[in-house]
Parts: C-alpha cells; sequence; structure tokens
C-alpha cells in the first residue's frame, strides 16, 4: 500500500496528474482511493482535490464518507464537463438548479427512483465543496451560485428493514448456520445476527473483545466489547454463552493466522492472512456469504422472491426484538452506538405499529371466558396506550391488566378471582394449561387432607381457567398458533 502510495507522489511531482491518491483508510481495513484525478479539466480537478484534502485534514469524516463525497462531486464535475463549463465563471445558480433536476430524475439500476436520502447527499456534497472553493481558492464563482435551504431533496422517512421472526429464527438454528463452510464467516454472521454489530466493526474486532462477566461458579455471562468507529465510543454488549464460545473458538485460529503474518500477538480476531494490506476479513465478502447462504436456504420473502439478507438487516432485526422485548429505548441506544436518540427512535416507531397490528387482530377473552370487543377510533388508541402501559407496568405471566395504571388493584393481584380488568389471549394459552394443571394437584392434595378452605380459594380460579382456555381453544386458527 504504501509502495503504491510512494510510486503517486513521484509521479505528481513529475507532473503526471492522473495518478490515484489513497483518501485513507475504511471502517472495514480496506484502502480508499481518489477519483478525482479523472475530471479533464484542471481548473476544475485543482477544487475537487483542495477540497478532499481538506475534508481529510480537517478529520470532518471518515475515509469511507469523504470518498463517497468526492465520488459525488466528481459526478457533477464530469456533467458540467459536458455541459461546456470551461471556468469558475460558469458555475452558476443556473447551473445548479439544472444538476439538481437532473439528480431528481436519476433512477437505479432496477429503474427506481433514488431514495431522498441519497439524492440530498448528492446534492450537499456539491453545496459544501462550492462554498470551500468560494472561500479558499478562487472569488471567481458567482456569489448567487448556492442551493436555497428549501431546494435540497427531502429525506425519505426511514424504515428499519428488520427480518421476520420466521426468517431469523430458521437463520439462527444450528442446521442453517452449519452451511457456513468458513469457521470465521460463520463466527462473523453469528456476531451480527446475535448482537446488531455493523459488518465492518465485526470485521475489525479487536483480539481481546470478549469479555468474561462471570462470577461465584457462573458461566453464562459474557460481553464483547468494541470501539464503534462511527461514534467514537466504547460499546460493550452482552452477547449468550454459544457466542462466547464460538469467539474463543475464533480466537484460537486468530492465533494461528498472526503467526503466519509474523505477529507474535494477535491484534485483531478476525485475522486474515491472504489479505496482504488489511490483514483482516472483509465486509464486502461477508455479504458475498450472506447472499450464498440466503440461496442454499432457499429463504423467500412472501412475494416468493429471494430474501436479501444484509449485515445492516441483522442490526435492524436486532433492535426491533430489543424494543419488543421491553428493553428501554435509552439501553437500546447505548447498545447500537447511537449518539441521537433520534435514529434510535425509528425503530420504536416501526416496532409499535407491527405490535399494534397483531394487538388489533388478536382474540381478547376476560377471565370469565368471554370475548372482548375492542373499540374503534379514539378509543382504540387509549386501549392500545393503556395496553402498553400494562405490559410496562404491571406485567403478568397469562396476561395484562386492563385497570388505568394510575388506579391501584383492589383484589391483591388475585386476576384470575373474577377481576374484571383481567385480559388475556392466546399467546398465553400455553401458560394457562400449566396453570390449571397445578391447581388440579393443589386442590387434589387440599382435598386428601382435609384442608378445604384451601380448596375453595383454589377452585374458583381454576375454573374462570378452564373457561379461558375452552374459549381460546374454540378459535381453531388461534389454537394451533399457539400450540
Amino acid at each position: 500500500m504504501y509502495l503504491t502510495e510512494f510510486q503517486s507522489w513521484i509521479e505528481l511531482a513529475e507532473g503526471n496528474f492522473s495518478v490515484k491518491r489513497r483518501i485513507g483508510t475504511r471502517r472495514g481495513g480496506s484502502q480508499r482511493w481518489s477519483q478525482s484525478q479523472d475530471i479533464a479539466q484542471p481548473w476544475l480537478r485543482e477544487i475537487v482535490e483542495r477540497w478532499v484534502a481538506y475534508r481529510v485534514n480537517t478529520e470532518a469524516a471518515d475515509a469511507q464518507h469523504i470518498g463517497q463525497q468526492e465520488s459525488h462531486v466528481v459526478e457533477f464535475a464530469r456533467w458540467a464537463e459536458a455541459r461546456d463549463v470551461t471556468n469558475p465563471e460558469g458555475v452558476t445558480r443556473s447551473l445548479l438548479l439544472d444538476w439538481l433536476a437532473e439528480v431528481n430524475s436519476q433512477t437505479n439500476k432496477h429503474g427506481k427512483k433514488f431514495s431522498g436520502g441519497y439524492r440530498s447527499a448528492k446534492i450537499s456534497a456539491v453545496s459544501m465543496m462550492i462554498q470551500y472553493a468560494r472561500v479558499e481558492i478562487t472569488q471567481r464563482i458567482p456569489s448567487n451560485a448556492l442551493y436555497l435551504a428549501g431546494e435540497f431533496p427531502a429525506r425519505d422517512i426511514p424504515s428499519p428493514r428488520f427480518l421476520e421472526p420466521r426468517l431469523i429464527d430458521t437463520l439462527r438454528l444450528p442446521r442453517s448456520l452449519d452451511l457456513v463452510v468458513d469457521p470465521a464467516h460463520r463466527t462473523a454472521i453469528l456476531i451480527m445476527m446475535q448482537v446488531g454489530v455493523r459488518a465492518g466493526h465485526t470485521c475489525s474486532l479487536p483480539f481481546d473483545c470478549l469479555i468474561d462477566l462471570n462470577r461465584t461458579g457462573s458461566l453464562d455471562k459474557w460481553a464483547l466489547n468494541f470501539i464503534d468507529t462511527k461514534s467514537k465510543m466504547n460499546i460493550t454488549v452482552p452477547i449468550e454463552p454459544h457466542v462466547a464460545t464460538a469467539i474463543k473458538a475464533q480466537q484460537q485460529r486468530a492465533l494461528v493466522e498472526s503467526a503466519k503474518m509474523g505477529l507474535a500477538v494477535p491484534e485483531l480476531l478476525f485475522a486474515n492472512s491472504r489479505a496482504r494490506s488489511t490483514r483482516q476479513l472483509a465486509p464486502e465478502r461477508l455479504n458475498i456469504v450472506l447472499r450464498q447462504w440466503a440461496a442454499d436456504l432457499d429463504l423467500r420473502d412472501s412475494a416468493g422472491q429471494l430474501e436479501k439478507i444484509t449485515p445492516h438487516r441483522f442490526r435492524h432485526t436486532f433492535a426491533t426484538e430489543m424494543l419488543e422485548k421491553g428493553v428501554p429505548i435509552e439501553v437500546v441506544q447505548k447498545l447500537l452506538g447511537h449518539r441521537s436518540l433520534s435514529s434510535t427512535q425509528i425503530y420504536a416507531t416501526t416496532t409499535d405499529k407491527r405490535m399494534r397490528a397483531e394487538w388489533e387482530n388478536a382474540k381478547f377473552v376476560n377471565v370469565r371466558g368471554e370475548a372482548i370487543e375492542m373499540a374503534e377510533g379514539p378509543a382504540a388508541d387509549a386501549e392500545w396506550l393503556l395496553n402498553r402501559m400494562s405490559h410496562a407496568m404491571q406485567p403478568l405471566p397469562n396476561g395484562a391488566c386492563g385497570l388505568p395504571i394510575q388506579q391501584s388493584c383492589p383484589h391483591a393481584n388475585a386476576c384470575l378471582d373474577n377481576c374484571p380488568h383481567f385480559i388475556t389471549s392466546v399467546e398465553f394459552l400455553g401458560v394457562h394449561r400449566a396453570q390449571s394443571l397445578e391447581f388440579e394437584r393443589t386442590i387434589s392434595k387440599a382435598e386428601a387432607a382435609g384442608h378445604f378452605r384451601l380448596v375453595e380459594i383454589n377452585k374458583r380460579p381454576n375454573e374462570n381457567l378452564k373457561k379461558i382456555i375452552n374459549a381460546l381453544e374454540d378459535d381453531p386458527g388461534e389454537a394451533s398458533d399457539a400450540s
């Protein structure tokens, strides 16, 4: 890498401006090289090159992001050349508006219009480059050559692309993971799938990323620790024992790979002696492996198309699952390495929509096994909020309390003893059956011992339980789903 870069310096000194220059190292470890050398007009090439150098030297962003911005301004420069813009005076507001129209009309290889965020990124890069050029390089660019605030393409409302439960459950099966032949690839996928770490951060995990949290003989408390280079935060994520076991095995492989590279002390968990420049597993390689894995499993979406599995979909799925399990959003924010809570809120909004859709389609019965009709309109909104608050504040193993959270329960939590606020659904059917069996055993022992008061106390809630079970089992579709 450094020999290549040194050779580039020599050629530049000799007046060859067509050589590539190294911008920096991507988050995944590979190098990002310049594209501005392909701009034909010297004055425009100089502006772009100096702007890229400014971005690098001021550490305004990482090499990956700066490289993406450079590609946007290089595209603009080539487009401007085709329109016979031969000097800085030609960079007018009219030209910028034409470029805005061009960007808004562009489509991807599938004929679909680019997202608002991507179009906005293109316009923002050009806008920043021109502003820098006017201040630092030349005053010849017209002062009104700029974009107004309202002219930037509106960003689309972010929509997390989590994997549906049936898909992620299939991927997590040991027999599914066994289809990934390379053990290093398999471990990397397991980490991304279980704790939502980005592909670049996974591939660059330090060798000593595993933290042992076990005390007093426990064996199941482990955590993953690394630096999130995007947010510049130290991230610690609890992991399951089988993930820790996989990481330990990968550490042994990393010792072997590091020795091949002449390293006495391993630096990376996914050391790769075959990667000459980065010396690590490449994120791009993981994308290829995931595509092949989805094909081997023949994973299909609802339309019958082969499902696209990506590292970032694992991240979205992890965030969604954490929120659905009731993990506070502030904790999920830290697990994901988000600097702003608004980034995490995207997942919370989607999670709420999905959970409400399931709630609206569910069948609910009261403590006597009678079906409960759900309200509509604003009343439905209120009942949904009450349901969420009840699960968060008064969780029950067999249903939910319909009493407003501001009121205290007058029944000492005897929900099954004719409590008018008790609500349950088919998802708790297994709990109800087990609880009824326990009631039967308790009643049988009490009768044998002559403890008739104990029989009376347990008999009424058990009768209600049987009504609930019968009512929920009367819906064949719901009952089969719960079994």
